[in-house]
């Protein structure tokens, strides 16, 4: 699978979205805001890429890692793709990433470590500080802090 392509907008050349070539030879095209997404989004595609290269190798189908990892077909076919960002929830998106390359035998916690950089880096760093005894206090608290954090 050829690595991504940066497409730029037509009005101001500047990139503005990435095209992904498929195994079906298909293209399609992820739309991202800046640079860092643009990055994160080439990050995220490259360790889809390397999975499915593993799954390849250890001459797999999708059903057969479905099966063997309990993890949904469309959600291996998401993580492959890249598209970590449509599977439900920070806890999947690590567990199904972690349970794939424990079946494919790739080092998981290398690949966590992107997938943490790339999707969670601020919210992750946030979440840390709440929860330190001195910080607890009413959950309302916690939650407004929280949201301030992001914004």
């Amino acid at each position: 699978m050829p690595m991504p392509k940066l497409g730029k907008c037509d009005c101001c050349k500047l990139p503005r979205f990435i095209l992904i070539r498929h195994e079906s030879g298909m293209w399609g095209a992820c739309l991202v805001a800046d640079t860092e997404q643009i990055e994160a989004t080439i990050a995220l595609v490259a360790i889809g890429q390397r999975l499915q290269t593993a799954r390849k190798r250890h001459k797999m189908s999708v059903a057969k890692l479905s099966a063997r990892t309990a993890i949904s077909v469309r959600f291996i076919e998401y993580i492959e793709a890249g598209e970590f960002g449509r599977i439900p929830g920070r806890t999947y998106v690590l567990g199904f990433t972690r349970s794939i390359c424990r079946e494919l035998d790739l080092d998981p916690e290398e690949l966590l470590q992107v997938v943490k950089s790339e999707m969670y880096e601020g919210i992750g760093a946030s979440l840390e500080k709440d929860t330190t005894p001195a910080n607890r206090g009413n959950p309302i608290t916690r939650v407004v802090r929280f949201i301030k954090s992001i914004f």
